[in-house]
């Protein structure tokens, strides 16, 4: 056991198990919160279990994938907006100042460096070759994951990498061992984007090969890691590989769409624990859901009946307005929003996260819906010029949103995609900031809604505000860690 000779670093242990109980399955509930010695950590099968469980705790954070990635990219697009009367929280974010974004590369950064403790360790302990390759597979995915948010927050799209500058196209620092303390693996250097991609799918197809579908959906499973492959060869512009990841999950995962076009059979999708459509999932017990200052919905919903939300996110005006347009074709997402004044401000918030399970910021978090495997495989045929198969895929999503009778009028590749792209903004709205990161992948300009009514200009897509800032802690401690350009 030679690996087991010196104490993980602090960057390691500070807060590793904290809050190891949580998302919905035995798995992530079994381990008590600061339950052993952070050196005895990895010793064995059960503290490489408990630092998973830890890690899936760290993903539920509300500086994470509860509030930011929920909220920061739908403001940072042209999907949700800042009440007139707020808590003066996430303002910078509809005008898109410089410096305003998720703000997580330090946060990522330590989870990735528990991750690579973790398939440092696996294979040196007792235990069998089935619960290693599930830990091992979890892992992958799990810091799979974690780079394609990086990459897609931190670095140019991948379909459109020109820099502003001379030289490489910037991605993200690379770690793939862990590292004790400060040490020279502390100051490493960008990577390309191309290499970032690549890490990306070598992880997601480990984990393919490593896991099964144990813990669906509240763990990273095999399908899971199918659709997060789905989602990132759509981003890389692998149109092929994109449809036939798709179509994978579509077709071998335990759950399909659900018949909805109501807010009755609508709702088991983000209501239901897990939800309906749910490939991948953040649960939360009763103990673990984050407060009103952490939650989607406590900025984004308002019951000032009972003291609840503090209503500073809102709908913008474009946004509701094409919400409406297709919930009176028989859509059912206008049933997921609801309006009440505030401050004098007739205002729409999302009602996707709303206290279904009794106790409010209980919901769930949706992280990948079998909806997007749809949209993915649409898109992916119609740059294939294979428009007869994107309406086909297109045409099976709107029969379970009740609107299929709706005609798909889009004769070329571009209006198809323009289609596609609406339509997704009322499926996927206040969920994974979809709208930010499609518009960025696309290399497209950032609309802000109607002029005059919703907050903030039209950013360009040459804008360095595109690519968010490098903390300059980071910059300034490393100076091997160039910013990006523009900042």
């Amino acid at each position: 056991m030679h690996k087991y000779n010196f104490i993980l670093s602090i960057l390691f242990t500070a807060g590793l198990l904290l809050g190891a109980t949580s998302c919905g399955e035995d798995f992530l509930e079994r381990y008590p919160r600061a339950s052993m010695a952070s050196e005895m950590a990895m010793a064995d099968i059960e503290g490489v279990e408990a630092t998973l469980a830890g890690l899936y705790n760290r993903m539920q954070a509300g500086t994470y994938n509860h509030r930011e990635m929920n909220l920061v990219g739908e403001l940072l697009a042209d999907q949700m907006d800042i009440a007139q009367t707020n808590a003066g929280r996430l303002v910078n974010h509809p005008v898109n100042l410089e410096g305003a974004g998720f703000g997580v590369w330090g946060r990522l950064y330590n989870d990735i460096n528990r991750i690579n403790s973790i398939l440092y360790y696996v294979d040196d302990v007792q235990a069998s070759q089935a619960r290693i390759n599930q830990a091992k597979g979890e892992a992958y995915a799990m810091r799979g994951y974690i780079y394609f948010d990086l990459l897609r927050i931190y670095a140019r799209p991948y379909m459109y990498q020109t820099p502003f500058v001379q030289g490489e196209p910037l991605g993200v620092i690379l770690k793939t061992s862990p590292f004790l303390g400060i040490d020279e693996a502390s100051f490493q250097t960008r990577g390309t984007i191309n290499d970032g991609y690549q890490l990306v799918m070598d992880d997601l197809t480990l984990a393919t090969q490593l896991l099964s579908d144990t813990g669906y959906p509240y763990r990273f499973t095999r399908t899971a890691a199918k659709a997060l492959l789905a989602r990132l060869h759509l981003y890389m512009g692998n149109w092929q590989d994109a449809i036939d990841f798709a179509e994978d999950v579509i077709n071998e995962a335990s759950n399909g769409l659900v018949n909805a076009s109501d807010r009755s059979s609508y709702l088991p999708v983000f209501a239901s624990a897990p939800g309906a459509e749910s490939i991948f999932e953040l649960g939360f017990t009763s103990a673990d859901r984050p407060n009103m200052n952490e939650s989607v919905a406590g900025m984004a919903s308002y019951f000032p009946e009972t003291g609840e939300g503090y209503g500073d996110v809102i709908l913008r005006q474009d946004l509701v307005n094409l919400i409406d347009a297709y919930s009176a074709e028989g859509h059912p997402a206008g049933d997921m929003y609801y309006v009440k004044v505030k401050g004098g401000q007739l205002n729409a918030y999302q009602d996707k996260y709303s206290s279904y399970r009794g106790e409010r910021y209980w919901d769930d978090i949706k992280m990948i819906r079998m909806a997007e495997m749809y949209f993915i495989a649409a898109e992916a045929y119609a740059e294939l010029e294979e428009l007869d198969d994107a309406k086909d895929m297109l045409q099976e999503l709107r029969e379970h949103r009740g609107i299929g009778h709706l005609s798909i009028d889009a004769d070329t590749k571009e209006d198809f995609i323009d289609l596609l792209l609406k339509e997704k903004r009322v499926e996927f709205f206040s969920e994974m900031s979809h709208r930010w990161f499609d518009l960025r992948r696309r290399g497209m300009d950032i609309p802000k809604g109607i002029e005059g009514v919703d907050a903030g200009s039209p950013l360009e897509f040459e804008d360095y505000r595109i690519v968010e800032r490098i903390p300059t802690g980071e910059t300034s401690s490393n100076e091997n860690c160039v910013q990006n350009p523009g900042y």
